[in-house]
């Protein structure tokens, strides 16, 4: 009688590598998604900050200019 013996060569089928690289697909399209959120807040973040700083440097030049221009003393910060 003959002996049948099981050759294994312990790799990978082709669907079992087709799969794990679609789930690395996956996996970094959604890292992509969340990483350009977050670039996209901390851009918005940014341009409030700097628009809120243009609003105060423009309150305060118009403040300066007012006073020098009405005559009445700038306050030095001195009692």
């Amino acid at each position: 009688m003959k002996k049948i013996s099981k050759t294994n060569k312990g790799g990978f089928t082709l669907i079992e590598i087709m799969l794990v690289v679609a789930i690395l697909v996956i996996l970094a399209s959604l890292s992509w998604i969340a990483w350009s959120d977050s670039l996209e807040r901390h851009k918005n973040t940014q341009a409030r900050e700097e628009s809120k700083f243009m609003t105060q440097v423009q309150s305060q030049s118009d403040y300066v200019r007012h006073s020098m221009l009405s005559g009445t003393p700038r306050y030095s910060g001195t009692t």
